[in-house]
């Protein structure tokens, strides 16, 4: 029998030789019906679930990946010998078997189903490795049924462009550490929302449409070459250590409690939009190499929970917030390739100096008027508030409120009108009062008894044994047991009481307008709209494995290998992912006194900083927004002298003056052709242009040069652009004519310009003989 790969209708086959098993079950177990059934226990086991003349994995007709393979075999193993058991960590395979037996078990005639699994049509398409694409096939599956999940799509795309012998390693060693890592059990319901919120942290500050996102990873998998051989590697092992990001903010299971408590908490604020700021800060700060403290983690993670709760206290709508935490991520990007210090602060300048702006936190007076005025009884947060305020007084052994033993208690009761003494402590304008306080943060608390306590009267919930105020062991109900009496001066006095503890407990850090700033994304660089990666590099060629590295920096020698997996290794053989990374250790094993440095100018190869390696990059993709502009200039220009330097013409006529200029300037001087002149070009590559530019100093000389307009014009006939001469009486120090050309300085016209200009500046120096 020769082995095959399914490549769609995996969950369709498990699902029918699951009944399958169940039927082999029931004949067994009701052999007493005799001839009444049309279907045996042997019969099905030999002829559809076994091959009883193979061993070890062939001796089953399906073989199943690794989540559900043992729980599988468990019951085959059972319907071959009774006294094993059904085991293994699949709770579905063994759900779905037990409902598909608890259905027969309640049928009438068990062989209308046996009939009606022989009338399945099976179309079987079968592919051919090396000629058929099977993942092209796989994407237009289902096309008029149910859309194929992400998950199955990515995990196809990683494993079938692999070949067969390599799948089955990729899927045990890799993927299934996804698996593990998302949790077996919802992997299924979590993994698209996984991978939207990684691919959105690559594409910061840009959003990644939900509808996109399996092209972009497509996208993303082949820009950075991991579709070439043996490089899917690298690419699952980021998704790896991201996916126990995503695993560790929505469980809290890491190894330093207090910051699994503050994800914890953030966690219940029900506020996923921003998990990609959360992932974000987690990897640098595990990967970051000291890029901040533990100290300033746990800060940020403060900042951001109290940023957070006091925007849902306030109403704030939540409108944008995706963008704006995309945009926080960017600028924490920037900063960590740059190799700044000051990751801290900007983090706080963004989430702090939003004042005036739809992600502004609410200050101190708005969030205390909100606690004192609020109903927070509907208040979705309302037990997160609750049972954070309590926790507060227990820093260190904080209670665990998970189990949901504590219920959220109404001290002055739901149902208070009904009882005649507390419409009397209410006093004559009950009803008023009591709509007013009923839901109110100062009359709420929280109990393990709130059925025995539910509409009694306050001097019975004080003094009753089990669960009474006065007998009450949580901070948060501390001096209702002392109260004389419960009315809307006592809830208002508590309410005042528990939003001063919450200004404490959600507070507003200070920072001073300076820092806003100095951090603010207005007032810095601007942020790349695409982040380029080691990867991107390798796979556009202009960086390969085994290129050796060295420091540019005059104060510190390093050197470096690019690995096969697009690292950078340094001397100790540690391997880095960012160039920022590697050089902070490099500077660290030197002894520096600060570790803060740009790796992408620190690293060079042959003289060529990465960082001119990812800008020579982002042109070619068109990404010129986010570079800066003298950068920009600069490679046109360094680009040009090499163009000019292939052409004897050119350097006979200009020499080689030209190439020693500073190439960062929008205009490039090409000499003097004669005695008071100037010939230049320039670019302007945000308006599209390239010109030509004849100056003259002295005003008679230009005069003189303007009769021979109508010659000087049947020269430059032939040679593309816009002529334009100045007006002889202009009033400024210099006069002109221009050759211009409207231009596009995407990096595949750049070719082109380089020649427009030559040949216009050869044109032009050659007008010259005109003037006198």
């Amino acid at each position: 029998m020769t082995s095959a790969f399914i490549i769609d209708g995996q969950q369709r086959i498990t699902t029918v030789n699951l009944l399958l098993a169940a039927l082999a079950d029931y004949a067994r177990s009701h052999q007493d019906q005799g001839n009444e059934l049309q279907f045996s226990c042997e019969k099905l086991k030999s002829e559809y679930l076994i091959d009883s003349c193979r061993e070890g994995e062939g001796h089953y007709r399906l073989c199943l990946s690794q989540g559900d393979r043992d729980t599988y075999r468990s019951i085959i193993h059972h319907l071959e010998d009774p006294k094993a058991s059904i085991m293994g960590e699949s709770h579905r395979l063994i759900d779905n078997l037990c409902w598909f037996s608890h259905q027969l078990e309640d049928m009438k005639d068990p062989n209308s189903v046996w009939a009606g699994l022989r009338r399945l049509e099976v179309v079987s398409i079968s592919l051919t490795q090396g000629q058929d694409d099977p993942q092209a096939i796989f994407e237009s599956m289902n096309s008029t049924g149910k859309e194929l999940s992400t998950a199955d799509l990515v995990r196809n795309y990683v494993l079938m462009r692999q070949p067969l012998e390599m799948q089955g390693k990729l899927y045990e060693d890799h993927w299934r550490r996804i698996e593990i890592a998302l949790g077996v059990d919802v992997y299924d319901d979590v993994f698209d929302d996984f991978l939207h919120d990684w691919l959105a942290i690559i594409n910061a500050p840009r959003p990644v449409p939900a509808r996109d996102v399996y092209q972009f990873f497509k996208d993303y998998a082949t820009n950075n070459g991991y579709d070439n051989d043996g490089q899917i590697v690298g690419l699952l092992d980021q998704m790896i250590k991201f996916a126990g990001y995503y695993s560790r903010i929505a469980s809290s299971s890491g190894e330093d409690p207090e910051i699994d408590r503050l994800l914890g908490r953030i966690h219940a604020l029900n506020m996923s939009v921003i998990n990609p700021l959360l992932m974000t800060l987690l990897d640098d700060y595990q990967e970051g190499d000291g890029l901040f403290s533990r100290s300033d983690f746990v800060s940020m993670l403060k900042l951001l929970e109290s940023y957070l709760f006091r925007r849902i206290a306030c109403q704030i709508s939540s409108n944008g917030l995706n963008r704006f935490s995309l945009s926080v991520i960017a600028r924490l990007r920037q900063i960590k390739e740059d190799g700044s210090p000051g990751y801290r602060q900007a983090f706080e300048a963004a989430l702090l100096g939003g004042d005036g702006t739809s992600h502004r936190m609410p200050d101190d007076n708005e969030f205390r008027q909100t606690l004192l005025s609020r109903d927070f009884y509907p208040f979705s947060r309302c037990y997160y508030m609750l049972t954070t305020l309590e926790n507060a007084h227990h820093p260190k052994n904080p209670i665990d409120f998970s189990s949901g033993s504590l219920t959220i208690e109404h001290i002055l009761p739901q149902n208070a009108l009904a009882h005649e003494q507390w419409r009397q402590m209410l006093g004559a304008d009950c009803e008023r009062v009591f709509a007013e306080h009923v839901n109110k943060l100062g009359n709420l608390t929280l109990t393990a008894y709130n059925s025995e306590l539910s509409d009694g009267l306050f001097e019975a919930k004080q003094r009753r044994i089990v669960g009474g105020y006065q007998n009450e062991y949580l901070f948060i109900s501390h001096g209702l047991g002392d109260a004389k009496t419960w009315n809307a001066e006592s809830i208002e006095a508590r309410t005042r009481l528990l939003a001063d503890e919450a200004l404490t407990v959600w507070p507003m850090p200070k920072i001073d307008r300076a820092t806003i700033d100095k951090y603010q994304s207005d007032k810095q660089a601007k942020i790349s709209a695409k982040t380029v990666s080691l990867h991107m590099l390798g796979a556009s060629g202009l960086l390969k494995p085994g290129d050796q590295l060295e420091s540019l920096s005059r104060k510190y020698e390093a050197s470096a290998l690019i690995t096969e997996e697009m690292m950078i290794k340094v001397s100790d053989e540690r391997e880095f992912d960012s160039p920022s990374s590697a050089a902070s250790h490099v500077l660290k094993l030197a002894g520096a006194s600060s570790s803060s440095i740009n790796g992408w100018t620190f690293w060079g190869r042959g003289g060529i900083s990465l960082d001119d390696l990812r800008s020579r990059y982002r042109v070619s993709q068109g990404d010129m927004e986010s570079l800066d502009r003298s950068k920009l200039r600069a490679m046109f220009w360094d680009g040009f002298v090499d163009f000019c330097k292939a052409r004897n013409d050119f350097m006979a006529a200009f020499g080689s003056a030209f190439t020693r200029a500073d190439h960062t300037r929008y205009l490039l001087s090409f000499g003097s052709p004669v005695s008071g002149c100037n010939l230049a070009g320039l670019i302007g590559i945000r308006d599209g242009y390239a010109t030509v530019e004849f100056l003259f100093h002295d005003p008679v000389q230009y005069a003189d040069f303007l009769e021979q307009k109508s010659q000087v014009e049947s020269d430059l006939s032939g040679q593309e652009g816009d002529l334009d001469w100045d007006d002889q009486d202009v009033d400024k120090k210099s006069r002109h004519l221009t050759l211009t050309r409207h231009t596009d300085y995407k990096q595949d016209q750049w070719d082109d310009v380089y020649l427009w200009l030559a040949d216009a500046l050869l044109k032009m120096k050659g007008v010259s003989k005109y003037v006198r």
